[in-house]
């Protein structure tokens, strides 16, 4: 039980990624505060950690409303008495159908809940770590679209995974000094509801069976489920010689 005893937010944890991560740090122990814009989402992702044994509740936030942060944080230490562990998960697609279609909106709508949202949540759970005497870990998920073009257009959704990666390298060399890790995995393609998002539904599996046959040495898109080891080693004591850090997961894209 690596995580025995300790206060874990996950933000997007009403989705596939999200509630599968939370569900691994219940699993070894931690008391998880699910967060997610939709209310239902959050709260189911919690129920299932309940009735397997664990201790969760869901909350409702936007991210992208920054001050709606502190109410977060706040309520992960009020149910639990400290925090240690946020995990920055929330993220949105671009949907623009290519390049010329992108405007100021989609840009920033994209950029504000991917990358700024991820900054702020993290200055505030740092601000109540340090608080409460200094130590914690903050992980971000990032993307390969960090490393490389996504498939599609979709320039703003890069920018933020790449922005999300660069501030984890600075926010570790900020907050190494109050004990605080600060790391990031950066998925592949991952068979999520994220994904269907992007495509229609009745497209979605012929194009990640494609891709995967394509593009991937593993030739099959992740689970979410393989996304849990990375993230509990990177935020537990096993990795307390580790931050600023990006660990890919993605079945080999980034090798060819």
């Amino acid at each position: 039980m690596r995580y025995a005893g300790r206060g874990v937010i996950v933000t997007g944890g009403g989705g596939a990624i999200g509630r599968a991560i939370a569900g691994g740090f219940a699993r070894e122990g931690a008391q998880v505060l699910v967060a997610d814009r939709r209310a239902d989402a959050a709260e189911a992702s919690a129920s299932a950690i309940r009735a397997a044994g664990g201790v969760a509740f869901g909350w409702a936030v936007d991210v992208a409303d920054i001050a709606a942060l502190d109410g977060m944080i706040e309520a992960a230490r009020g149910r639990f008495g400290r925090l240690d562990v946020l995990c920055n998960n929330a993220g949105v697609p671009s949907v623009a159908p290519d390049l010329f279609a992108i405007d100021e909106a989609e840009w920033d709508r994209v950029l504000s809940v991917n990358l700024k949202a991820g900054f702020f949540a993290a200055q505030k759970a740092a601000r109540a770590m340090v608080a409460q005497g200094g130590g914690g870990a903050i992980l971000n998920i990032s993307s390969t679209s960090a490393y490389i073009a996504s498939t599609r257009p979709a320039i703003p959704y890069d920018a933020s995974k790449g922005g999300l990666r660069q501030m984890t390298v600075s926010l570790a060399a900020h907050l190494v000094g109050h004990g605080i890790r600060v790391n990031a995995i950066a998925p592949g393609t991952i068979d999520t509801d994220f994904a269907a998002s992007v495509l229609p539904a009745e497209e979605r599996r012929a194009r990640l069976v494609k891709r995967a046959q394509e593009r991937i040495p593993m030739r099959r898109p992740g689970t979410p489920d393989e996304l849990v080891g990375a993230a509990l080693f990177l935020c537990s004591d096993d990795a307390s010689y580790v931050t600023g850090q990006s660990l890919v997961v993605d079945g080999g894209i980034l090798l060819v």
